[in-house]
């Protein structure tokens, strides 16, 4: 074996190595997406005011999937280079293929419902406290979750309850819930009844759309990162199997 077909080989297995722990991290986000708490609170209420499956979940599931096949088409790399198998060194390069259209058809999704999701954000939040805030229910557990850690109100603001399904228990005799509540040191409202009253200093003024969108892009931006990380490595990949596999022909070719 030449130099520079040695060179390719330790070159493309390293390459896999490295191509595997991006696997890892791609995993590890989409896990992420799918366990953490925080993040279902707020794909909760997004889902109800866009009337648009959990994107989120989606692109978390897409992300494992692919996260998984990493570590098979990194297989192949690596079994084709040690080989020197041109079959595996074949199939590894159609893999690359298949994984970063799969990428870019992913991030491709995210981008759009990121921008298609503001847009209807506008009126979709009001509508969602309007029609599905009600106590113990699943989406207003999410609602106040969102509002205590973004610090706001409704979606334009505690206006939004007016009039709601919430509003109309006759029970309740408040203007808002206890979570668009300004909280005091100990973590709970320096006073409820003032809060609930809509007395000012009392309560978060501004509305929640505006902080929404922002985590929706933050998060967009993580997946579409993500993406574009391992597909750059995929093209280093792709160029070294392709080296790796001209070195192979031209010493089949000399050795003739």
């Amino acid at each position: 074996m030449g130099c520079c077909s040695g060179f390719a080989r330790i070159l493309l297995i390293t390459f896999n190595f490295i191509f595997w722990l991006s696997g890892a991290a791609v995993l590890g986000v989409g896990i992420w997406i799918l366990v953490d708490p925080e993040i279902e609170d707020y794909q909760e209420v997004i889902s109800d005011a866009t009337d648009d499956d959990q994107f989120l979940k989606t692109a978390a599931y897409i992300l494992i999937a692919f996260g998984a096949f990493v570590f098979l088409v990194g297989f192949c790399g690596c079994c084709g280079a040690i080989r020197s198998s041109k079959c595996l060194i074949g199939l590894y390069i159609t893999f690359l293929v298949v994984v970063f259209a799969g990428e870019l058809a992913a991030g491709i999704y995210v981008a759009i419902y990121s921008e298609d999701a503001s847009d209807k954000l506008d009126q979709g939040l009001t509508k969602s406290i309007k029609n599905n805030y009600i106590e113990g229910s699943k989406v207003a557990s999410a609602w106040d979750v969102v509002q205590k850690e973004l610090e706001c109100c409704g979606g334009h603001g505690y206006k939004d309850y007016m009039n709601s399904t919430w509003s109309s228990d006759p029970s309740l005799g408040k203007l808002m819930p206890v979570s668009c509540c300004i909280l005091g040191t100990d973590d709970k409202p320096k006073n409820e009844t003032l809060c609930e009253r809509a007395t000012p200093n009392y309560y978060w003024t501004e509305g929640c759309r505006d902080q929404i969108e922002d985590w929706i892009k933050k998060h967009s931006r993580i997946l579409i990162g993500v993406g574009c990380g391992v597909a750059a490595l995929q093209i280093i990949g792709f160029i070294c199997a392709i080296c790796f596999c001209r070195h192979m022909d031209r010493e089949k070719y000399s050795s003739n």
